[in-house]
């Protein structure tokens, strides 16, 4: 399967093929900070990195079959150092801790000054960057400014925004993409996940591989769903918004799951009427939002789009969450009855 997976990588930017080149080649800068959107890649590709940097073939890297090859794809090879929240490397360190203190940064770097298994490289995969601690940052910015010629150090992150920007400076950038809805599908079938929802799960994942994943098994998910279908899509009647919102009233920690499943739902339209998504499965929307859905305007779509983020900047002032529902509730029965047969 990593094969498949590095091929797809390949496949997808001309960045990767000249980044796995220079690896191979070893001309490669030694220190990367991978940035993108949860779930598309950022984890996969450093394993991948750091498995072509370890791999002990004299042809093609990763070969797949050495020894270090073997011991990178089972996550035990011993000249991995793995940084991650909740699982510190320090002695005496609170386990499941939601930050990546100074004292990781200090026992990495005292590793990295111990020979490697096999005389030869050392990779480092500083996993969530952004939890680490601003003390973390500067220990780690040390090691960045004069990195040991044999070990190379790869970030990921969600959020580059709690980075110092000295350490961005010092890295090469990589930015994972979303994926398309094709290799999402392949993903899921490898991983035998697929099932009742698998096609809406790759719908409403965006591109991230994570998130379909992740919601094809998310009962409470589905479930929540079906209510804001029904809510704003299969409520005809203005005189019904009062009942709905009564029994919402009490769920405002709900509304920000809510807004992103409407907009998701919103993202399923606007996908089959302007980006060739015709082979969206549209049979869960009633027949009005299905016309809607075909025949629409560019602006009734940002209208919808613009009533919800609305609704989220109003919530932010601590305005009623059952007024700003029962206003949603009203523009989506407008825009829908207006395509009603």
């Amino acid at each position: 399967m990593e094969d498949v997976i590095l091929e797809s990588f390949l496949n997808k930017e001309k960045t990767y093929r000249v980044l796995f080149d220079q690896l191979q080649k070893e001309t490669a800068v030694h220190a990367f900070l991978i940035t993108g959107e949860k779930g598309t890649g950022k984890r996969t590709l450093a394993r991948l990195m750091a498995k072509t940097i370890l791999c002990s073939s004299g042809e093609k890297r990763p070969c797949g079959v050495c020894r270090n090859c073997v011991m990178t794809e089972k996550q035990e090879h011993p000249d991995i150092i793995l940084i991650e929240k909740g699982a510190p490397i320090a002695a005496g360190i609170k386990k499941d801790r939601n930050t990546i203190p100074i004292e990781d940064i200090r026992e990495m770097i005292r590793l990295c000054g111990i020979r490697s298994t096999d005389g030869n490289k050392r990779v480092v995969l500083l996993f969530d960057a952004d939890k680490m601690t601003s003390q973390a940052q500067n220990c780690l910015l040390k090691t960045l400014e004069e990195p040991p010629s044999d070990t190379y150090l790869i970030l990921a992150t969600d959020h580059t925004e709690s980075i110092l920007p000295t350490i961005i400076s010092r890295c090469r950038i990589l930015r994972t993409s979303a994926w398309d809805d094709e290799y999402i599908f392949s993903v899921l079938d490898r991983n035998h996940v697929m099932g009742d929802h698998s096609a809406d799960a790759v719908a409403a994942a965006g591109g991230s591989i994570g998130k379909a994943l992740e919601l094809t098994s998310d009962d409470a998910y589905w479930k929540l769903r079906d209510e804001v279908m029904s809510i704003f899509f299969r409520t005809t009647s203005r005189s019904d918004v009062l009942k709905i919102s009564n029994q919402w009233k009490d769920r405002k920690q709900d509304a920000d799951q809510l807004f992103s499943v409407l907009e998701s739902l919103i993202e399923i339209l606007t996908e089959y009427r302007f980006f060739h998504g015709k082979r969206t499965d549209l049979s869960a929307f009633p027949a009005q939002w299905r016309e809607f859905a075909g025949q629409a305007k560019e602006e009734d779509f940002v209208a919808l789009t613009e009533c919800v983020s609305s609704a989220r900047k109003q919530l932010q002032f601590s305005l009623n969450f059952q007024t700003v529902l029962e206003k949603m509730i009203f523009t989506f029965i407008g825009e829908g009855n207006a395509w009603l047969q």
